[in-house]
């Protein structure tokens, strides 16, 4: 599902950047600085990934569900009621007879 294919990338850029704030106001050095980014950056991308799916599953049982509810009501309508098909035999009828 296309829904949710921008969660990870969402998270992963919050996490990136409250990380790099709190990282900015307690003056870390550029090493330090750069690692716990690059870890945190990939722990919330993966987080992300597994978000996606749980959403995606959650998502496309509705989905299926109604479909299939469809479906059966469609093929419910596309069967010829019996009083159709009565009508139909009494309009034949009466083209023979003309």
């Amino acid at each position: 599902m296309k829904k949710f294919r921008n969660v990870p990338a969402i998270i992963t850029l919050l996490a990136g950047f409250v990380t790099s704030v709190v990282m900015i106001v307690n003056k870390y050095s550029l090493k330090p600085f750069l690692w716990i980014l690059v870890l945190v950056m990939a722990g919330f991308y993966i987080l992300g990934i597994i978000i996606r799916v749980i959403l995606n599953k959650a998502f496309s049982d509705d989905k299926e569900k109604d479909k299939e509810s469809q479906d059966t009501e469609s093929s419910q309508d596309d069967s010829p009621s019996e009083d159709s098909n009565e009508k139909a035999d009494n309009q034949s009828e009466k083209n023979e007879q003309k």
